[in-house]
Protein backbone atom coordinates (compact mmCIF):
# COMPACT_ATOMS: atom_id res chain seq x y z
CA UNK A 1 0.00 0.00 0.00
CA UNK A 2 1.03 3.62 -0.39
CA UNK A 3 1.22 6.05 2.51
CA UNK A 4 -1.99 7.72 1.25
CA UNK A 5 -4.18 4.63 1.55
CA UNK A 6 -6.50 4.57 4.55
CA UNK A 7 -6.02 2.11 7.40
CA UNK A 8 -9.14 1.64 9.53
CA UNK A 9 -8.72 0.58 13.16
CA UNK A 10 -11.44 -1.63 14.65
CA UNK A 11 -11.34 -2.03 18.45
CA UNK A 12 -13.54 -2.16 21.52
CA UNK A 13 -14.25 0.61 24.01
CA UNK A 14 -13.48 -1.29 27.20
CA UNK A 15 -11.30 0.95 29.39
CA UNK A 16 -9.68 4.36 29.38
CA UNK A 17 -6.28 2.67 29.34
CA UNK A 18 -7.18 0.64 26.25
CA UNK A 19 -8.63 3.69 24.46
CA UNK A 20 -5.38 5.57 25.11
CA UNK A 21 -3.26 2.65 23.86
CA UNK A 22 -5.23 2.43 20.60
CA UNK A 23 -5.04 6.20 20.12
CA UNK A 24 -1.29 6.11 20.73
CA UNK A 25 -0.89 3.35 18.12
CA UNK A 26 -2.95 5.30 15.58
CA UNK A 27 -1.03 8.53 16.20
CA UNK A 28 2.30 6.75 15.80
CA UNK A 29 1.20 5.19 12.53
CA UNK A 30 0.04 8.54 11.21
CA UNK A 31 3.39 10.12 12.11
CA UNK A 32 5.04 7.33 10.12
CA UNK A 33 2.93 8.14 7.07
CA UNK A 34 -0.04 5.75 7.39
CA UNK A 35 -3.45 7.43 7.06
CA UNK A 36 -5.18 5.80 10.03
CA UNK A 37 -8.93 6.23 10.43
CA UNK A 38 -10.07 6.11 14.06
CA UNK A 39 -13.43 6.95 15.58
CA UNK A 40 -11.68 8.98 18.28
CA UNK A 41 -10.80 11.53 15.59
CA UNK A 42 -14.53 12.10 14.89
CA UNK A 43 -17.18 14.00 16.86
CA UNK A 44 -20.38 12.67 15.33
CA UNK A 45 -20.46 11.71 11.64
CA UNK A 46 -23.54 13.16 9.83
CA UNK A 47 -24.61 9.73 8.45
CA UNK A 48 -24.47 8.16 11.92
CA UNK A 49 -21.92 5.75 13.39
CA UNK A 50 -23.21 2.52 11.80
CA UNK A 51 -23.12 3.91 8.26
CA UNK A 52 -19.81 5.68 8.92
CA UNK A 53 -18.22 2.42 10.09
CA UNK A 54 -19.63 0.61 7.05
CA UNK A 55 -18.30 3.27 4.66
CA UNK A 56 -14.86 3.54 6.27
CA UNK A 57 -14.30 -0.23 6.37
CA UNK A 58 -15.29 -0.39 2.72
CA UNK A 59 -12.98 2.48 1.72
CA UNK A 60 -9.98 1.31 3.74
CA UNK A 61 -7.21 -0.60 2.04
CA UNK A 62 -6.48 -2.47 5.27
CA UNK A 63 -8.30 -2.90 8.60
CA UNK A 64 -6.39 -3.36 11.86
CA UNK A 65 -8.41 -5.50 14.27
CA UNK A 66 -7.19 -4.88 17.82
CA UNK A 67 -7.88 -8.20 19.54
CA UNK A 68 -8.74 -8.38 23.22
CA UNK A 69 -10.97 -10.61 25.33
CA UNK A 70 -13.77 -8.04 25.24
CA UNK A 71 -13.45 -7.52 21.47
CA UNK A 72 -13.55 -11.30 20.92
CA UNK A 73 -16.64 -11.74 23.07
CA UNK A 74 -18.53 -8.99 21.25
CA UNK A 75 -17.57 -10.03 17.70
CA UNK A 76 -18.27 -13.70 18.38
CA UNK A 77 -21.65 -12.91 19.97
CA UNK A 78 -20.81 -13.85 23.58
CA UNK A 79 -21.36 -10.36 25.04
CA UNK A 80 -24.59 -9.64 26.92
CA UNK A 81 -27.41 -8.01 25.02
CA UNK A 82 -27.15 -4.21 24.59
CA UNK A 83 -23.41 -3.90 25.28
CA UNK A 84 -20.64 -3.21 22.75
CA UNK A 85 -22.99 -2.52 19.86
CA UNK A 86 -20.29 -0.71 17.85
CA UNK A 87 -17.89 -3.63 17.87
CA UNK A 88 -20.73 -6.07 17.21
CA UNK A 89 -21.68 -4.02 14.16
CA UNK A 90 -18.08 -3.89 12.93
CA UNK A 91 -17.82 -7.65 13.52
CA UNK A 92 -20.86 -8.22 11.28
CA UNK A 93 -19.26 -6.04 8.61
CA UNK A 94 -15.98 -7.99 8.80
CA UNK A 95 -17.83 -11.29 8.46
CA UNK A 96 -19.76 -9.95 5.48
CA UNK A 97 -16.63 -8.72 3.68
CA UNK A 98 -14.97 -12.10 4.16
CA UNK A 99 -18.11 -13.85 2.97
CA UNK A 100 -18.28 -11.69 -0.15
CA UNK A 101 -14.59 -12.46 -0.86
CA UNK A 102 -15.24 -16.18 -0.73
CA UNK A 103 -13.31 -16.55 2.52
CA UNK A 104 -10.17 -14.92 1.11
CA UNK A 105 -8.70 -12.45 3.61
CA UNK A 106 -6.56 -9.73 2.06
CA UNK A 107 -7.80 -6.88 4.19
CA UNK A 108 -8.15 -7.66 7.91
CA UNK A 109 -5.01 -7.80 10.10
CA UNK A 110 -5.13 -9.01 13.72
CA UNK A 111 -3.15 -6.71 16.06
CA UNK A 112 -2.24 -7.63 19.65
CA UNK A 113 -1.32 -5.22 22.39
CA UNK A 114 0.38 -8.15 24.18
CA UNK A 115 1.14 -11.83 23.52
CA UNK A 116 -1.61 -12.79 26.00
CA UNK A 117 -4.24 -11.56 23.53
CA UNK A 118 -3.36 -14.20 20.91
CA UNK A 119 -6.17 -16.49 22.07
CA UNK A 120 -8.70 -13.72 21.44
CA UNK A 121 -8.24 -13.45 17.69
CA UNK A 122 -11.73 -13.86 16.17
CA UNK A 123 -12.29 -17.22 14.51
CA UNK A 124 -12.50 -15.94 10.88
CA UNK A 125 -9.10 -14.23 11.29
CA UNK A 126 -7.18 -17.00 13.06
CA UNK A 127 -5.62 -18.17 9.81
CA UNK A 128 -4.05 -14.75 9.15
CA UNK A 129 -0.67 -13.48 10.35
CA UNK A 130 -0.98 -11.43 13.51
CA UNK A 131 1.24 -8.59 14.75
CA UNK A 132 2.15 -7.48 18.27
CA UNK A 133 2.87 -3.84 18.94
CA UNK A 134 4.36 -3.99 22.45
CA UNK A 135 7.93 -3.39 21.25
CA UNK A 136 9.68 -1.33 18.58
CA UNK A 137 10.71 -4.43 16.66
CA UNK A 138 7.13 -5.76 16.68
CA UNK A 139 5.79 -2.36 15.64
CA UNK A 140 8.23 -2.29 12.70
CA UNK A 141 6.98 -5.70 11.55
CA UNK A 142 3.45 -4.26 11.48
CA UNK A 143 4.66 -1.30 9.42
CA UNK A 144 6.33 -3.66 6.98
CA UNK A 145 3.06 -5.58 6.69
CA UNK A 146 1.16 -2.37 5.92
CA UNK A 147 3.74 -1.56 3.25
CA UNK A 148 3.52 -5.07 1.81
CA UNK A 149 7.18 -5.66 2.60
CA UNK A 150 8.00 -9.34 3.31
CA UNK A 151 10.37 -10.35 6.16
CA UNK A 152 13.08 -11.22 3.64
CA UNK A 153 13.83 -9.88 0.19
CA UNK A 154 13.61 -12.53 -2.51
CA UNK A 155 16.76 -12.50 -4.65
CA UNK A 156 16.39 -12.49 -8.45
CA UNK A 157 16.13 -15.91 -10.05
CA UNK A 158 19.47 -17.04 -11.35
CA UNK A 159 20.21 -19.29 -14.29
CA UNK A 160 20.10 -22.98 -13.62
CA UNK A 161 23.46 -24.69 -13.62
CA UNK A 162 23.59 -27.88 -15.64
CA UNK A 163 23.84 -30.95 -13.47
CA UNK A 164 26.97 -32.99 -13.99
CA UNK A 165 26.31 -36.02 -16.11
CA UNK A 166 26.39 -39.17 -14.09
CA UNK A 167 26.95 -42.42 -15.82
CA UNK A 168 24.76 -45.19 -14.45
CA UNK A 169 26.12 -48.61 -15.11
CA UNK A 170 23.98 -51.58 -14.35
CA UNK A 171 25.23 -55.03 -13.48
CA UNK A 172 22.89 -57.22 -15.50
CA UNK A 173 24.25 -60.55 -14.30
CA UNK A 174 21.34 -61.11 -11.95
CA UNK A 175 18.80 -60.08 -14.56
CA UNK A 176 20.18 -62.36 -17.24
CA UNK A 177 20.28 -65.35 -14.91
CA UNK A 178 16.94 -64.64 -13.24
CA UNK A 179 14.61 -66.35 -15.77
CA UNK A 180 16.11 -69.76 -15.01
CA UNK A 181 16.27 -70.71 -11.34
CA UNK A 182 18.13 -74.00 -11.46
CA UNK A 183 16.80 -75.38 -8.19
CA UNK A 184 13.19 -74.92 -9.27
CA UNK A 185 13.81 -76.46 -12.69
CA UNK A 186 15.54 -79.42 -11.09
CA UNK A 187 12.52 -80.00 -8.85
CA UNK A 188 9.95 -79.38 -11.62
CA UNK A 189 11.62 -81.80 -14.07
CA UNK A 190 10.89 -80.53 -17.58
CA UNK A 191 9.69 -83.62 -19.44
CA UNK A 192 7.89 -82.65 -22.66
CA UNK A 193 6.70 -79.92 -25.00
CA UNK A 194 3.07 -79.39 -25.99
CA UNK A 195 1.49 -77.48 -28.87
CA UNK A 196 -2.11 -76.41 -28.54
CA UNK A 197 -4.68 -74.57 -30.59
CA UNK A 198 -7.95 -73.43 -29.05
CA UNK A 199 -10.30 -71.34 -31.25
CA UNK A 200 -12.32 -70.31 -28.17
CA UNK A 201 -9.30 -68.81 -26.45
CA UNK A 202 -8.18 -65.24 -26.99
CA UNK A 203 -4.61 -66.49 -27.34
CA UNK A 204 -5.60 -69.33 -29.71
CA UNK A 205 -2.06 -70.66 -30.05
CA UNK A 206 -0.25 -72.10 -27.03
CA UNK A 207 3.20 -73.51 -26.39
CA UNK A 208 3.34 -75.62 -23.24
CA UNK A 209 6.39 -76.56 -21.20
CA UNK A 210 5.31 -79.80 -19.53
CA UNK A 211 6.80 -80.75 -16.15
CA UNK A 212 6.41 -83.78 -13.93
CA UNK A 213 5.88 -81.77 -10.71
CA UNK A 214 3.11 -79.20 -10.72
CA UNK A 215 4.15 -77.11 -7.67
CA UNK A 216 7.66 -76.15 -8.81
CA UNK A 217 6.41 -75.73 -12.39
CA UNK A 218 3.83 -73.18 -11.25
CA UNK A 219 6.48 -71.36 -9.17
CA UNK A 220 8.66 -71.02 -12.28
CA UNK A 221 5.84 -69.32 -14.18
CA UNK A 222 4.71 -67.25 -11.20
CA UNK A 223 8.23 -65.85 -10.98
CA UNK A 224 8.13 -65.00 -14.68
CA UNK A 225 4.67 -63.51 -14.24
CA UNK A 226 5.93 -61.21 -11.47
CA UNK A 227 8.80 -60.06 -13.65
CA UNK A 228 7.20 -59.79 -17.09
CA UNK A 229 3.47 -59.65 -16.32
CA UNK A 230 1.03 -61.39 -18.64
CA UNK A 231 2.78 -59.93 -21.68
CA UNK A 232 6.54 -60.21 -22.26
CA UNK A 233 6.60 -56.84 -24.01
CA UNK A 234 10.39 -56.67 -24.36
CA UNK A 235 10.65 -60.38 -25.25
CA UNK A 236 13.19 -60.92 -22.48
CA UNK A 237 12.37 -64.61 -22.38
CA UNK A 238 14.00 -66.28 -25.36
CA UNK A 239 12.32 -69.38 -26.78
CA UNK A 240 13.87 -71.25 -29.68
CA UNK A 241 13.02 -74.51 -31.43
CA UNK A 242 15.97 -76.09 -33.24
CA UNK A 243 15.33 -78.74 -35.88
CA UNK A 244 17.88 -80.79 -37.76
CA UNK A 245 20.49 -83.39 -36.79
CA UNK A 246 22.55 -83.02 -33.62
CA UNK A 247 25.48 -85.26 -32.85
CA UNK A 248 24.64 -88.12 -30.47
CA UNK A 249 20.95 -87.17 -30.48
CA UNK A 250 18.09 -89.15 -31.98
CA UNK A 251 16.12 -87.41 -34.79
CA UNK A 252 13.76 -84.71 -33.57
CA UNK A 253 13.93 -81.14 -32.38
CA UNK A 254 15.17 -79.26 -29.31
CA UNK A 255 13.34 -76.58 -27.33
CA UNK A 256 15.69 -74.05 -25.76
CA UNK A 257 14.53 -71.63 -23.00
CA UNK A 258 16.62 -68.80 -21.58
CA UNK A 259 17.09 -65.03 -21.53
CA UNK A 260 17.44 -62.86 -24.61
CA UNK A 261 20.51 -60.82 -23.71
CA UNK A 262 19.98 -58.11 -26.33
CA UNK A 263 16.34 -57.58 -25.37
CA UNK A 264 17.19 -57.38 -21.66
CA UNK A 265 19.86 -54.77 -22.44
CA UNK A 266 17.43 -52.83 -24.66
CA UNK A 267 14.89 -52.74 -21.87
CA UNK A 268 17.34 -51.20 -19.42
CA UNK A 269 18.74 -48.78 -21.97
CA UNK A 270 15.20 -47.58 -22.70
CA UNK A 271 14.80 -46.45 -19.08
CA UNK A 272 18.11 -44.56 -19.22
CA UNK A 273 20.54 -47.07 -17.73
CA UNK A 274 23.91 -47.67 -19.29
CA UNK A 275 25.18 -51.19 -19.77
CA UNK A 276 28.88 -51.82 -20.24
CA UNK A 277 29.68 -53.33 -23.61
CA UNK A 278 32.48 -55.36 -22.04
CA UNK A 279 30.30 -56.90 -19.34
CA UNK A 280 30.96 -60.60 -18.83
CA UNK A 281 27.61 -62.34 -18.48
CA UNK A 282 26.90 -65.92 -17.51
CA UNK A 283 23.72 -67.09 -19.24
CA UNK A 284 21.69 -69.95 -17.78
CA UNK A 285 19.25 -71.78 -20.02
CA UNK A 286 17.40 -75.11 -20.21
CA UNK A 287 17.12 -77.57 -23.09
CA UNK A 288 14.54 -80.26 -23.84
CA UNK A 289 15.12 -82.73 -26.68
CA UNK A 290 11.96 -84.11 -28.30
CA UNK A 291 12.01 -87.29 -30.44
CA UNK A 292 8.69 -87.60 -32.28
CA UNK A 293 7.77 -90.62 -34.36
CA UNK A 294 9.60 -90.71 -37.70
CA UNK A 295 11.75 -87.84 -36.46
CA UNK A 296 9.28 -85.13 -37.52
CA UNK A 297 6.42 -83.64 -35.52
CA UNK A 298 3.19 -82.76 -37.34
CA UNK A 299 2.25 -80.68 -34.30
CA UNK A 300 5.38 -78.56 -34.53
CA UNK A 301 4.59 -77.99 -38.20
CA UNK A 302 1.05 -76.88 -37.37
CA UNK A 303 2.35 -74.63 -34.56
CA UNK A 304 4.72 -72.92 -36.98
CA UNK A 305 1.87 -72.39 -39.44
CA UNK A 306 -0.31 -71.00 -36.63
CA UNK A 307 2.41 -68.59 -35.49
CA UNK A 308 2.89 -67.39 -39.04
CA UNK A 309 -0.82 -66.68 -39.18
CA UNK A 310 -1.40 -65.09 -35.72
CA UNK A 311 2.03 -63.68 -34.91
CA UNK A 312 1.73 -64.50 -31.22
CA UNK A 313 1.25 -67.34 -28.78
CA UNK A 314 0.74 -68.03 -25.11
CA UNK A 315 3.63 -69.65 -23.24
CA UNK A 316 2.06 -71.81 -20.52
CA UNK A 317 3.15 -74.38 -17.94
CA UNK A 318 1.81 -77.91 -18.19
CA UNK A 319 2.03 -81.17 -16.30
CA UNK A 320 2.36 -84.72 -17.59
CA UNK A 321 3.26 -88.25 -16.57
CA UNK A 322 6.84 -89.53 -16.96
CA UNK A 323 5.90 -91.13 -20.31
CA UNK A 324 4.45 -87.80 -21.53
CA UNK A 325 0.83 -88.86 -21.15
CA UNK A 326 -1.98 -87.16 -19.21
CA UNK A 327 -1.01 -83.69 -20.41
CA UNK A 328 -2.68 -80.75 -18.67
CA UNK A 329 -2.10 -77.13 -19.69
CA UNK A 330 -2.30 -74.39 -17.03
CA UNK A 331 -3.35 -71.44 -19.19
CA UNK A 332 -4.08 -69.17 -16.19
CA UNK A 333 -0.31 -68.62 -15.82
CA UNK A 334 0.24 -67.99 -19.52
CA UNK A 335 2.50 -65.21 -20.78
CA UNK A 336 1.82 -63.66 -24.16
CA UNK A 337 4.77 -63.65 -26.53
CA UNK A 338 5.29 -62.40 -30.06
CA UNK A 339 8.72 -63.81 -30.74
CA UNK A 340 10.02 -67.34 -31.16
CA UNK A 341 13.14 -68.51 -32.96
CA UNK A 342 12.69 -71.37 -35.42
CA UNK A 343 16.20 -72.59 -36.19
CA UNK A 344 18.00 -75.36 -38.05
CA UNK A 345 21.03 -76.94 -36.46
CA UNK A 346 23.13 -76.28 -39.57
CA UNK A 347 22.91 -72.49 -39.13
CA UNK A 348 24.11 -72.42 -35.52
CA UNK A 349 27.78 -71.45 -35.11
CA UNK A 350 30.06 -70.62 -32.19
CA UNK A 351 28.91 -67.71 -29.98
CA UNK A 352 25.35 -68.25 -31.21
CA UNK A 353 22.64 -67.99 -28.54
CA UNK A 354 21.59 -71.55 -29.38
CA UNK A 355 25.08 -73.08 -29.33
CA UNK A 356 24.24 -74.97 -26.09
CA UNK A 357 21.79 -77.04 -28.15
CA UNK A 358 24.58 -78.22 -30.45
CA UNK A 359 26.93 -78.97 -27.55
CA UNK A 360 24.33 -80.77 -25.46
CA UNK A 361 25.14 -84.06 -27.30
CA UNK A 362 24.31 -86.36 -24.45
CA UNK A 363 22.13 -89.42 -24.82
CA UNK A 364 18.61 -89.09 -23.54
CA UNK A 365 15.78 -91.51 -23.44
CA UNK A 366 13.70 -90.72 -26.52
CA UNK A 367 10.57 -88.64 -25.85
CA UNK A 368 7.39 -88.22 -27.80
CA UNK A 369 6.13 -84.69 -28.37
CA UNK A 370 2.54 -84.28 -27.40
CA UNK A 371 0.36 -81.99 -29.43
CA UNK A 372 -3.18 -80.80 -29.18
CA UNK A 373 -4.41 -79.21 -32.37
CA UNK A 374 -8.17 -78.61 -32.44
CA UNK A 375 -8.30 -81.03 -29.49
CA UNK A 376 -6.48 -83.86 -31.35
CA UNK A 377 -3.91 -85.63 -29.15
CA UNK A 378 -1.12 -87.95 -30.15
CA UNK A 379 -0.90 -90.81 -27.65
CA UNK A 380 1.68 -92.99 -29.39
CA UNK A 381 4.97 -93.47 -27.64
CA UNK A 382 8.30 -94.26 -29.25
Amino acid sequence: MSALDEVFISYSWESEEHLAAVLSLSNRLRRDGFDCVLDQYEVSPPEGWPRWMDRKIGEASLVLVVCTETYFARVMGFEERGKGLGVKWEGHLIYQHLYNAGGSNQKFIPVLMSENDKEFIPTPLQGASYYKVDSDADYQRLCNRLLGKPPAEKPPLGQKKPMPEKTVKTDLKAYIMAPIKSELWDMAKWRATAFAFDPSSKSRLMLGLAFLNKGPAEEIFKGWYRRYGDDDTFEELRISIVEGPIENEAPGYTVHVGADYENVVNRYKQVGLEVSDDALITMVSRINRMNPLDGESPYLKMFKEGFKRFGEYLLVPATCNPDGSNLNLISSLGIRKRQIHFRHSSEIVDNDADIPVIHSGRQRRPLTDWGRYVWEQNKEKS
